[in-house]
């Protein structure tokens, strides 16, 4: 059972700036926006943004690239099969596509290559006949495959935003907010986001000369790309994050890009509007498909125009309709995994405190997704293993706030061929005669984590605040619409009601697995709640009459007209 934390037990105490609705202006103080900074977090075009040549070597790299454009050499852009990788490629080869007049780009993949750069792959690239190659979304983590780079002759510049080793030297031009060096304000970019403001800087610089070939206006509609790097790659939306996401999301709704268009007109979504929700659950996954399922570099294509060999995408439409089809693919292996992954629960000990799944049959592209959503299940880290080439086993991890999961692994490093990751998620290889032996090590730390924290494996519930009649109301909820997109670091906020009447209640679904009922509480203000899936969780509890409940507050558009609905997060007896 979650832990519910109110917030804000207080709400009226503190003064709001003018004009702010003093819930909101507690809600954005509780997510480190300062009172100063509320109008620009509100505002429909924010201002906070922040010179580009504030990032290390900027300055270096953009006279670089002109250089190497002047000269006539070829230059290769080596991205990431993930969103965010998929976008900031997307980005600077419709940027670099200015001013290089022969130019390619290569994205790994999962299976063959692997996550960023690999000496294989440096070698394709080395063969194209490329002198200068700039990583986006990779290269803070590979001195080795960046020094042979060198080595076969090519000069590097490395755009990336993963926290880099600070102990090693890579050797070439590397622009990282994240780096100690850094004077740049903001250090949360995503990967696509460094990649809009080394386009930012090549925009400045030609346009100080009077060089017209990459105009403002061309940069600018770089915007949807970064937008959706932003939210996909599920860093914070707050500060220059949320400017460059509120200024993208106007140009997806315009439908500037004529391949995000046609994907939009293929998934049914031609001319519906698009939020950050939508970007999160319709085209991040689609987009995220092609690494799991095949290869990435069609995204490219279907964004930039422009095809691996230099030559124009003619079918844009098709490029879309395969995008559709191997997500489709990938809902259907996805499935396949979960059912493996459940009975593997059910009929092996795969660790109480610390699942490790083994799932024969799985596949390897969607392990992830299936590993992160039995975390949500169960609320505890899971780790899912399959076997891979070499008679070893692949794994993939995802954890829950407060384990890392990156420090559990290192305890039991012996046991990997290769392993790596951060707090959230991992990834290892190993010989499958370990694996009993890192379930029972796993176990092991994750009990003397619960020891000291009894709390650990319980999940907490952050509630802004108890819900006040007036803010029971169509009203409260536009004002709350201000906060929007929302994100990491800005979710939906969450509200409570407390010893709530319930009356109304009724399943909905082809199997009755959503309720439906209205709950009056003390105020006397009823408002609808919808729970979805866990009808069979909480049909009794609602039947005693009585209940405290939490969830998002959200409008209902029915027939025409608009209803207050709270969509139920959790429920507890009153």
């Amino acid at each position: 059972m979650a832990e519910w934390i109110i917030l804000d037990k207080d709400s009226g105490s503190a003064p709001a700036p003018q004009g702010i609705d003093p819930a909101v202006a507690g809600i954005m103080r509780r997510r480190g926006v300062a009172d100063d900074a509320m109008e620009d977090f509100l505002s429909p075009r924010p201002r906070t943004t922040y010179d580009p040549f504030l990032l290390p070597d900027m300055g270096e790299a953009v006279d670089k690239i002109l250089k190497a454009a002047e000269s006539g050499c070829k230059v290769c852009i080596y991205g990431d099969y993930d969103a965010d990788g998929v976008t900031s490629t997307s980005l600077l080869v419709g940027v670099l596509g200015r001013i290089f007049t022969d130019l390619t780009y290569y994205v790994p993949s999962r299976f063959v290559d692997g996550y960023g750069l690999n000496m294989a792959a440096v070698d394709k690239v080395a063969k194209t006949g490329a002198k200068l190659l700039i990583t986006v979304d990779c290269g803070s983590t590979s001195p080795e495959e960046l020094a042979y780079a060198r080595q076969l002759g090519m000069d590097v510049i490395v755009t990336d935003h993963h926290t880099p080793d600070e102990t090693v030297d890579l050797g070439c031009l590397f622009i990282n907010p994240k780096r100690a060096c850094s004077r740049y304000p903001f250090s949360q970019l995503s990967g696509c986001g460094v990649a809009f403001k080394l386009a930012q800087a090549l925009q400045r610089t030609l346009a100080a000369r009077g060089d017209e070939r990459f105009p403002k206006s061309l940069l600018n509609a770089q915007l949807d790309l970064v937008a959706i790097s932003t939210v996909a790659d599920v860093v914070p939306l707050l500060d220059e994050n949320r400017t460059l996401v509120k200024y993208g999301l106007d140009f997806i709704n315009r439908r500037c890009r004529p391949g995000l268009a046609t994907l939009l007109r293929v998934l049914d979504y031609g001319d519906k509007p698009i939020d950050s929700d939508r970007i999160a659950y319709l085209i991040a996954p689609n987009i995220n498909a092609l690494g799991r399922m095949g290869s990435a570099s069609m995204g490219v294509e279907l964004f930039s125009g422009i095809r691996q060999d230099g030559g124009r995408c003619e079918d844009l439409e098709a490029a879309a309709n395969a995008m559709k089809e191997m997500n489709l693919e990938r809902k259907a292996e996805q499935e396949k995994t979960w059912t493996i992954c459940s009975r593997a629960l059910q009929e092996e000990d795969c660790g109480e405190l610390f699942p490790v799944i083994l799932a024969e049959g799985a596949h390897e592209g969607v392990a992830g997704i299936v590993a992160g959503n039995i975390k949500e299940s169960l609320y505890r880290p899971v780790c899912i293993v399959t076997p891979c080439e070499g008679g070893l086993l692949k794994g993939t991890g995802r954890s829950i706030p407060g384990v890392n999961i990156y420090e559990l692994l290192s305890t039991q490093s012996s046991l990997f061929s290769r392993y790596g990751g951060h707090a959230g998620a991992c990834g290892l290889t190993m010989p499958p005669e370990g694996l009993q032996s890192l379930r029972d090590g796993l176990q092991e730390e994750m009990r003397r984590l619960v020891e000291k924290d009894p709390g650990l494996l319980t999940e907490k519930l952050l509630i802004e605040k108890e819900l006040s009649p007036d803010e029971k109301s169509l009203g409260f909820v536009r004002t709350l619409q201000l906060l929007e997109p929302y994100g990491e670091a800005n979710m939906r906020p969450l509200f409570s009601i407390s010893g709530g009447s319930v009356s109304g209640l009724r399943r909905m679904g082809q199997e009755g697995q959503h309720l439906r009922f209205t709950l009056t509480g003390a105020d006397g203000v009823p408002v609808d709640c919808v729970l979805f899936r866990r009808a069979d969780e909480f049909f009794g509890l609602l039947s005693e009459g009585r209940a405290d409940v939490c969830g998002e507050l959200s409008i209902n558009e029915f027939g025409g007209s608009e209803k207050l609905q709270l969509i139920v997060r959790d429920i507890k007896g009153a």
